[in-house]
């Protein structure tokens, strides 16, 4: 079966189209391509940086200051962070998907603000190991 016609895209790789269209019957809905593929990986990276951030200042006998990362950190160390915090991208990307196909410029902005979330932590913790290492 031939893959789906790949949608418009702008400058940025997200798709442009003002609302979804329907998914052709026989297709896989989960075929669909995302709709913004950019904001994602910025919201990959940040969220990669804050889970080796967060480790580092933790090694450096720091805490953290989310009492449910603080809990998950807790009971599964490591492990257990990069689980919680992939989880949490995952469920941020597929309300992004799902309100992008049915709103693309909220969606657009849902995904422009949950990278901004996620770089809130990266920055701050530059700051806390820029104040130690000075």
């Amino acid at each position: 079966m031939p893959d789906p016609p790949t949608p418009p895209r702008n400058d940025e790789g997200d798709v442009e189209s003002a609302q979804a269209e329907p998914v052709p019957a026989g297709v896989n809905p989960l075929n669909r391509h995302m709709c913004y593929p950019s904001a994602y990986a910025w919201l990959l990276l940040f969220s990669a940086l804050d889970v080796i951030l967060t480790w580092v200042i933790l090694g450096m006998y720091g805490r953290e200051v989310n009492p449910i990362a603080r809990w998950v950190i807790d009971h599964w160390a490591l492990n257990g962070m990069i689980v919680y915090k992939f989880a949490l991208i995952t469920v941020f990307i597929l309300i992004c998907e799902a309100v992008g196909h049915l709103r693309e410029a909220t969606g657009r902005s849902l995904s422009r603000v949950s990278v901004l979330i996620a770089a809130a932590p990266v920055v701050w913790s530059l700051f806390l190991l820029s104040r130690v290492g000075g």
